[in-house]
């Protein structure tokens, strides 16, 4: 991209607007012929402040357009520059209105450069657009002029350029949300996993306590069967009878079945007697 033509306006044109004799004249001359000593010096913000007062003077001249909006664009004031040279406009000098036209596509192009540091493709790709027209306005006024028509093919290589990065910025962009995609998938897998998990310890440690308490209960019951059989049986206890001994209800039965006479001898000799009563029988 050549650079812009920033070269000041000479001040006989731009005195040339009111006159060469007049007072008037003279100051804007003087006011001019200042700004541009401050322009070459680099001083840009004091320059500014000469064709502003100039403009006092000549406010229709397209000349300190002009020259403005070149102290603008030395200071990247790129928007407010493009705004002063479009107002740039003569019939007697269109070559001027070219060299604007020409200018506006060298901040047009260094606006682009600064989107494509931030990476804003998009709006660089339309900035350098706007470029590439205002180069062809300006090869219209002036077709034998070389300058916009290596600007044109400039910007279209750069065009061309800030395509390519912005498919790339694109598939970049879109490879990070599948990655995206794919890691919270995994995260969501992963929690779901913890949470099946978490279930079923859940429900181990409830089967565990269900069977604990079961075997409690059984425990329970074995040992409640336990002292049942262990403990007599509730009533008058029936005292077993000994060995050799007959039961009140033998000795009713047999007494029964004997004559009376025969009862009562045995009656006698079945009763117990006690230890005083016992009595030895004579050997016949």
């Amino acid at each position: 991209m050549n650079v812009s033509r920033t070269a000041i306006v000479a001040v006989a044109a731009i005195a040339m607007a009111l006159g060469g004799g007049s007072a008037s004249a003279d100051e804007l001359r003087n006011l001019a012929a200042e700004g541009n000593r401050l322009f070459t010096e680099q001083k840009y913000d004091e320059a500014l402040e000469k064709y502003r007062s100039a403009q006092v003077e000549s406010p229709e001249s397209p000349h300190l357009y002009f020259n403005i909006a070149n102290a603008l664009a030395r200071q990247g004031k790129f928007d407010e520059a493009m705004t002063e040279y479009r107002k740039v406009y003569s019939r007697e000098s269109p070559s001027l209105g070219a060299c604007a036209l020409y200018n506006i596509g060298v901040c047009q192009y260094r606006q682009a450069e600064q989107l494509v540091g931030t990476q804003e493709y998009q709006k660089a790709l339309e900035v350098l657009e706007q470029c590439m027209e205002s180069n062809r306005e300006a090869m219209k006024i002036a077709p034998t002029d070389e300058d916009p028509k290596f600007n044109y093919e400039q910007a279209k290589r750069k065009w061309k350029e800030v395509l390519d990065a912005l498919k790339k910025q694109q598939e970049e962009q879109k490879k990070k949300q599948e990655q995206q995609k794919q890691d919270q998938q995994k995260q969501d897998q992963q929690k779901q996993g913890q949470q099946d998990q978490q279930k079923q310890d859940q429900q181990k440690q409830d089967q565990e306590k269900q069977q604990q308490q079961q075997q409690q209960k059984q425990n329970q019951g074995t040992s409640q069967t336990k002292e049942n059989e262990e403990q007599p049986t509730s009533g008058t206890a029936q005292a077993e009878p000994k060995v050799g001994e007959m039961s009140p209800e033998d000795v009713d039965r047999i007494l029964n079945s004997l004559p009376e006479q025969n009862a009562e001898d045995m009656r006698r000799f079945l009763t117990p007697r006690g230890r005083g009563d016992y009595r030895v029988e004579k050997d016949w």
